[in-house]
């Protein structure tokens, strides 16, 4: 069981993510705002956010490079109703896991939320095998 984080303004979105992150056997902790998500994120606890771009008190951008300076394994879902070649690259280049649209489809959220994870313990398992060396 892995918490993951689900910031979104829109109830529904959250709602939605919640009931399949429910169904999934994970915990979910829900942010209907960017400051919100980033206060629940700092206590290490988060296994794999899910963070809409538009949001108010801090985009979901934002977030992604505070995340990713806190935690560079962080495993880190953009999701956006408002697609953009501009966000997309963004993206890429703070190194988020991968950019969804909305309206959200239950069989591949979960299977972005199910190779996030194992992504995030390879990650975790590389950095834990270079240290020893």
């Amino acid at each position: 069981m892995a918490k993951i984080l689900i910031a979104d303004d829109q109830d529904v979105i959250r709602s939605t993510i919640v009931k399949i992150i429910q169904k999934m056997n994970h915990v979910p902790v829900e942010a209907k705002n960017g400051r919100e998500a980033w206060e629940i994120f700092q206590d290490g606890s988060i296994a794999l956010s899910i963070v809409d771009i538009k949001m108010p008190e801090m985009s979901g951008i934002d977030f992604l490079k505070k995340a990713k300076a806190l935690d560079p394994n962080a495993i880190i879902i953009m999701l956006t109703g408002y697609p953009s070649a501009e966000t997309i690259v963004e993206t890429i280049e703070e190194d988020g896991y991968t950019y969804i649209t909305k309206p959200i489809e239950m069989e591949q959220m979960m299977d972005l939320v199910n190779r996030g994870l194992s992504c995030r313990e390879q990650r975790i398992g590389e950095r834990k095998a270079s240290e020893i060396d």
